[in-house]
């Protein structure tokens, strides 16, 4: 639970950032931001199980490690294949866990996240605005605040190019803008304090300034909500059951379903992840000369091969996307490669052998002690 808090708080940091910039700087409400936590957590849990998984093994294996009490246990007649049976049982469990995250939880929450965010931006439209960036969310429209004063309901320093007419394009600038949602008329109002108007006609080049006072600039909710609502789910918001249909029928169109195809595999790959760390962090921990591993020793050996995992598996999705690799290859490249080493000290574990890398260090201590001998006789 420790691993698994302390994972996720990691990978949340950024977004947990941008929620408190919604509270803050838009108004949003905490409840409606706790509702954005709660449908972004799925997608970092699926990562974090199986990270916090292996932490747990290192962890209690390398206290029993530590106290003797693995070496007691071998001593009694206990094999290595008896340690790794229960903890096999905790890893298929966890894989569920992880199977119904990928292939259930985290698509449901993808498509609740897309529903949340909608219904913000349909109450609360000024918080799409971003300052100091040219907003083209609205077709034809672009919009640019130099400042957003909290609560997000009245901007410095307005830019708008309207080229929704064909005939002129519009520049309107304004130093103070109130930004105002009318939900009867699904309208976005923008009234603009001490500005200009600069008219342009597309046929010439010269243009017309008009100065105002106070100007109405308004702004259709449904031509920037609505392409949003109506756009398809991708890959990562199907369902598994829709995402094989949708598989199928690409591949029978002739259509190329590979971004499919890498969701998919992913999906089942991860699920499968806390087997191998399982396998991986029994082996590591019933190795020779790790019977005085302790808590630091667990927690840089879990941070090491999580580097080489999560490294991996960016490598091969990075080849797979290219097209290099099939997506069973290149989304079971980490699982494969971490699985063939899990087995290998599996067996060096099971045989009492230690590694090639520290039989060569001990007979090269070996070598080094009988030169310092010889050296010391004469």
């Amino acid at each position: 639970m420790l691993g698994l808090l302390t994972f996720t708080f990691i990978l949340l940091i950024a977004r947990i950032l941008k929620l408190v910039e919604l509270i803050v700087t838009r108004g949003i409400p905490l409840t409606q931001v706790g509702r954005l936590l709660v449908l972004i957590l799925p997608t970092f849990l699926e990562l974090t199980l199986p990270m916090a998984f292996l932490l747990a093994i290192l962890l209690g294996l390398g206290r029993l490690s530590g106290d003797q009490e693995l070496l007691a246990l071998k001593s009694s007649g206990v094999s290595p294949v008896q340690i790794l049976l229960p903890l096999i049982f905790v890893a298929a469990s966890v894989a569920i866990i992880t199977f119904l995250l990928t292939t259930w939880v985290r698509p449901a929450a993808q498509v609740a996240l897309k529903d949340e965010l909608y219904n913000i931006a349909k109450t609360r439209v000024a918080t799409a605005l971003r300052e100091k960036v040219f907003n083209d969310d609205f077709p034809n429209i672009l919009i640019y605040v130099e400042e957003i004063i909290p609560p997000g309901n009245v901007g410095q320093g307005i830019l708008i190019i309207d080229k929704r007419e064909t005939a002129r394009d519009n520049i309107i600038v304004g130093k103070v803008g109130l930004i105002n949602t009318e939900e009867q008329t699904h309208t976005l109002s923008l009234r603009l304090f001490d500005g200009s108007i600069y008219e342009r006609d597309r046929t010439r080049s010269d243009f017309s300034q008009t100065n105002f006072n106070i100007y109405d600039f308004k702004l259709d909710l449904d031509e920037f909500i609505g392409p949003a609502k109506m756009k398809d789910a991708g890959p990562k918001e199907m369902s598994l059951n829709r995402l094989l249909k949708t598989i199928e029928e690409k591949q029978a169109a002739g259509i190329n379903a590979r971004p499919e195809l890498m969701e998919f595999h992913q999906r089942i790959a991860f699920s499968f992840a806390p087997i191998v760390f399982c396998l991986l962090g029994v082996s590591l921990s019933l190795l020779p000369r790790t019977s005085r591993a302790n808590r630091s020793w667990g927690v840089a050996l879990c941070v090491v091969w999580l580097v080489v995992y999560y490294a991996l598996l960016s490598l091969g999705k990075a080849l797979g996307e290219r097209g290099a690799f099939h997506p069973f290859v290149a989304l079971w490249f980490p699982n494969i490669i971490i699985g063939v080493i899990s087995l290998h000290l599996f067996r060096k574990a099971l045989y009492e052998s230690p590694l090639l890398l520290q039989t060569r260090f001990d007979a090269a201590s070996l070598w080094l002690g009988q030169r310092l001998t010889r050296f010391e006789n004469r």
